[in-house]
């Protein structure tokens, strides 16, 4: 036996016209969910030209690092990582 809709009122949407770079900026800004490595995406955002984000991590935070800053400021960063010892590497995180 198919199920029946029910015959309630559909969502009402608020709709807003907004410009292309308003668009951006609201998209890059985070919610309320932090991850932990926001205080990187923090670090890089008053990262000037010319200049270096250097941090050791683990190899699964080196990933975490690469899909965050992936995810956050997709074609404005450069992840570059070493191993330094052990299961411990370099992250050199700088702007493209």
């Amino acid at each position: 036996m198919a199920k029946t809709r029910s015959k309630g009122k559909a969502p009402q949407f608020s709709f807003e016209t907004i410009s292309q770079e308003e668009a951006s900026d609201r998209r890059k800004q985070r919610g309320t969910r932090r991850s932990k490595y926001s205080p990187i995406g923090d670090q890089f955002e008053d990262l000037e030209e010319g200049n270096v984000l250097a941090f050791r991590a683990s190899k699964n935070e080196v990933q975490g690092v690469r899909n965050y800053m992936r995810r956050n400021f997709d074609g404005e960063h450069q992840v570059n990582s070493r191993r330094v010892d052990g299961d411990t590497f370099e992250v050199h995180i700088s702007r493209t």
